[in-house]
């Protein structure tokens, strides 16, 4: 029974020393060494070099770990096929470097980035003191991605960046039915990691509901959600008439659901039809023609 204990503490103890290979490490040199990985000066090599001309090496997580064992270090695995090294770059870009960054945080105004690492894809003397920021559809969805510059003799420039970055964002504690207004009874906040989004995360849950029915465990996106109904169909709502400066009041009978600004068509007690702008809860609004 002693020997069961002590050999069950001792898988426990190496599980939690454990410690899984990053997606990317960066190293100053076209040099990789052991230590990059380890943080163990003293038993450093070279185990990988970056080809000349080429800013990164690929290589498979289990050739690595198989290195890696051969020196005595038995701790890591791997939950990526692959790990990439780069090489940084000498050249001083943190002017763009501040660029993505109030590009990201103007998006996310709760993102934390505690760094964001960029590589020239081609041989750059030195960053342009002026340049025009250039940015690819879907960039605010990936914390790895590609943005250009054009410089003041209009050549456009590559660079690729990796951010490491955390934000806030909402998921479903239940399933959540079309037409169902958000709040603290069927979300939740989450604090993760920023990798990829399929949509833009949802930030401010106020005056929203779900614009179809909505899985449990589900990450909010902004393709989830719509602005919550001002006027539901088959209800009766208030109309005011503006005509040479008067306003009519009267109601009506609106035959489709709408938020604010949404025309929608109502029926007013004769049977007419009539388009107006929906402007308030029950309230909407009709321009007499001119």
């Amino acid at each position: 029974m002693k020997k069961t204990i002590v050999a069950l503490f001792f898988i426990f103890v190496s599980l939690q020393a454990s410690e899984y290979l990053k997606e990317e490490y960066f190293t100053p040199t076209n040099d990789i060494n052991l230590s990059l990985i380890t943080q163990d000066t003293r038993n450093d090599k070279v185990i990988y070099r970056i080809e000349r001309d080429r800013y990164l090496k690929r290589v498979r997580s289990k050739d690595l770990l198989r290195i890696l064992k051969q020196n005595g270090y038995r701790r890591f695995k791997a939950n990526r096929s692959y790990v990439t090294f780069i090489k940084l770059s000498p050249v001083d870009l943190s002017p763009l470097k501040q660029k993505l960054l109030e590009y990201f945080k103007k998006a996310y105004k709760e993102i934390d980035i505690r760094s964001i690492k960029i590589i020239p894809k081609m041989h750059i003397e030195k960053l342009p003191k002026e340049f025009t920021f250039k940015v690819r559809s879907g960039i605010l969805l990936r914390s790895h991605g590609t943005v250009s510059i054009i410089t003041p003799k209009k050549r456009q420039l590559f660079f690729e960046y990796f951010m490491d970055a955390s934000l806030p964002v909402y998921k479903s504690r239940k399933k959540i039915k079309r037409g169902e207004v958000l709040s603290l009874r069927n979300i939740s906040q989450e604090y993760i990691r920023f990798e990829r989004f399929r949509a833009l995360p949802v930030q401010n849950v106020q005056g929203l509901q779900a614009k179809h029915h909505i899985t449990k465990g589900k990450l909010i996106t902004e393709r989830d959600v719509e602005r919550v109904d001002l006027v539901r169909r088959g209800e009766f709502v208030s109309v005011v008439l503006k005509e040479s400066g008067l306003e009519i009041d009267m109601s009506a009978k609106a035959l489709q659901a709408g938020t604010l600004n949404d025309i929608i068509l109502i029926q007013n007690r004769r049977g007419k039809k009539l388009r107006a702008r929906v402007i308030g809860k029950n309230l909407v609004e009709i321009e007499a023609p001119r």
